[in-house]
């Protein structure tokens, strides 16, 4: 199964499990956690069971599982279901550098299940429960194997606890609008910068008048590019340019328009099949917030004492500018704030007139506004039963709204079913960053790592969770991924190729379709290009393919992804019957086509023709092909 010169190829830590020739399992790296992103519910009959094994280490692994009360008589004798049928064979399915994951789908009509592992080397038989982890002799240990004392548990499928995540947004195609940035109304009048008219050193404090009703009047580009939802950076009223600092949550602010202004955006978005998603600060306010200024002028005496964390009544000790705002723009205050600015006090949700008020906000914009979805900003630093209450109330009144967190790194823990939706998956923009791009400013990483990082953060969530996840390669808070891969828009077309074939979701920045660059957090938030001689047409061309693409073809949006090759900057993968070719470097290779897939008959999607994959193809660089079998 596993020849020295394999073993040798990789990381020493495998050739200390050659002891006198023979290979010993490392039974350090087999794991298991029951109710969790390796044993959890698809539907209401049907189990997902992830093993975690040392790479390499296993020949094949079988799963005992049945129902703990299913027993038969069998010779005179009760013998247990689990027992008297077959054992379910386990499909390895991923792998990263040190693990390898075997998974199987178990239907339990029942809804009730206790299961083990019986894993094989070439040499050994180990069973694997909930309390042990010891080789063994089927036959000789068959008390032992078969004890459902030492057996993991799922104990019941319950319909309440399954993950209901909207339908809708599974395969959505979203666009991200920073409002002051994308596009001005033709009537819209007051004191802006001519748009456009800033390409470079942006701050907060550049307001260009892009508002709502220009979004509006651009829906029509929106909708021929395939666009079919929209989140939208806060639009709430406030101090700057962001509105990260929110002084009135009910409120449109008046350099976006009106909330009969949003109302109209709303309903021509769903006549156009577009949903809406705003984003919900809902960590901090901004320091003009009537709450908190409240506190500042009553201090303890104000109802609104606590809504805030305050460490006593003298807390302005800071100078405040003409218009009653702080200052200095980073400190350390005598009161929580989201960083370390004053201008942005910390929310106390569990506060329960801040709670009561912040569900509130967050049910006015669906019941008089109809919004689809909510975006959490900050998501990761507000409490665990905060977001709980947040998701019961807004699902009592619109059932399918679609809630996002903003978390930067793994999210199990609020991806259980019962908090968010999915997050903004940075742990994919990371890897792809990292690979793709070409800039000395983010440490490389191999073909290997990267395959390896895609392939852990498959097995990090739940398969429902995966086709929610909000896949984004840049941001208003990240340089743009053009001036990331330093102007290389070939590149820029692999990576988003890439996230379009991934499970989840595709999010395009605005712009970056038609080639908008900018190089830091405030630079990434330039004005929308509308002048089609400044816009690069022909990348607009290859987002319209890659969209109707995604939306017509099953297989682009299949939450199965198997790497075939990936060396010298190559990458081969597939999607059940679609195979996706990758040249990331700038030469023109020779590559050998994957054995499972030579001499098959394909249908190229990018040029409507069949092809023959022979044994080897040139392809050019910084080029791919996407083959249907």
């Amino acid at each position: 199964m596993f020849s020295l010169k394999t073993i040798e190829k990789r990381s020493t830590i495998y050739t200390t499990h050659l002891i006198r020739g023979r290979f010993i399992m490392k039974l350090e790296a087999i794991n298991h956690q029951p109710k969790s992103n390796m044993a959890y519910a698809l539907n209401e009959n049907t189990l997902s069971i992830t093993l975690q094994t040392g790479r390499d280490d296993v020949k094949k692994v079988e799963l005992i599982v049945g129902d703990p009360f299913e027993w038969y008589i069998e010779d005179g004798k009760y013998q247990w279901g689990g027992k008297t049928f077959a054992h379910e064979m386990m499909t390895k399915t991923s792998f990263t550098e040190l693990f390898d994951y075997y998974n199987l789908e178990v239907s339990s009509t029942t809804k009730r299940s206790k299961y083990a592992f019986l894993i094989y080397s070439d040499t050994d038989v180990y069973f694997y429960g909930c309390r042990n982890l010891k080789k063994v002799d089927i036959k000789k240990d068959e008390i032992f194997v078969y004890d459902l004392f030492g057996y993991f548990n799922f104990p019941y499928i319950n319909e309440e606890d399954l993950i209901d995540s909207p339908k809708w947004s599974e395969n959505t195609i979203w666009y991200q609008i920073f409002p002051d940035r994308f596009n001005r109304s033709i009537n819209r009048k007051g004191n802006y910068l001519p748009f456009n008219s800033v390409t470079e050193n942006l701050t907060s404090e550049m307001f260009f008048g892009g508002d709502l009703l220009g979004v509006v009047e651009k829906l029509p580009y929106l909708k021929d590019l395939g666009i079919t939802g929209i989140y939208f950076t806060p639009i709430f009223k406030a101090h700057s340019v962001h509105k990260y600092d929110t002084e009135d949550y009910y409120n449109i602010d008046p350099s976006f328009g009106t909330n009969e202004d949003f109302k109209l955006l709303v309903d021509e978005c769903h006549k156009a099949g577009i949903k809406v998603m705003l984003d919900a600060v809902f960590n901090h306010c901004g320091f003009m917030h009537p709450f908190f200024q409240d506190v500042i002028k009553y201090k303890k005496k104000s109802k609104y004492w606590n809504c805030f964390y305050i460490q006593d009544e003298d807390f302005i000790d800071f100078e405040l500018d003409e218009t009653g705002r702080p200052k200095v723009h980073t400190q350390k205050p005598k009161y929580r704030t989201f960083a370390f600015t004053p201008h942005m006090p910390k929310l106390n949700t569990s506060d329960p007139l801040m709670e009561e008020y912040l569900l509130d906000v967050a049910t006015y914009w669906i019941k008089n506004y109809d919004i689809d979805g909510w975006r959490l900003d900050v998501s990761n630093e507000v409490s665990h039963a905060f977001w709980r209450k947040f998701k019961s109330t807004v699902r009592a009144v619109k059932s399918d709204i679609y809630i996002l967190g903003e978390n930067w790194d793994n999210s199990m823990p609020w991806l259980r079913g019962d908090q968010m939706d999915a997050v903004m998956n940075y742990s994919l923009s990371y890897p792809i960053w990292q690979y793709f791009g070409k800039s000395m400013e983010m440490a490389k990483i191999s073909d290997n790592e990267f395959v390896y990082q895609i392939n852990k953060l498959l097995v990090d969530y739940p398969k429902p969770i995966q086709n929610q996840m909000f896949n984004l390669l840049d941001s208003h808070d990240t340089m743009r991924i053009l001036s990331r891969f330093e102007g290389n828009v070939e590149l820029v077309k692999l990576a988003y190729l890439f996230i379009f074939t991934f499970p989840g979701s595709p999010v395009i920045f605005y712009g970056d379709e038609i080639g908008l660059s900018g190089k830091d957090t405030q630079d990434c938030r330039r004005c929308m290009i509308w002048d089609k001689s400044f816009q690069n047409v022909e990348l607009y061309d290859f987002f319209k393919k890659l969209i109707s693409l995604r939306k017509s073809n099953v297989f682009f949006q299949s939450n199965v992804l198997n790497f075939l090759t990936f060396e010298d900057e190559l990458l081969i993968y597939e999607k059940e019957k679609l195979v996706i070719f990758m040249n990331l470097s700038d030469k023109k290779k020779s590559i050998l086509i994957p054995a499972k897939i030579q001499h098959c008959t394909v249908h190229n999607l990018m040029t409507k023709s069949s092809e023959i994959l022979l044994d080897k193809m040139i392809i050019s660089e910084y080029d791919f092909k996407i083959y249907q079998k």
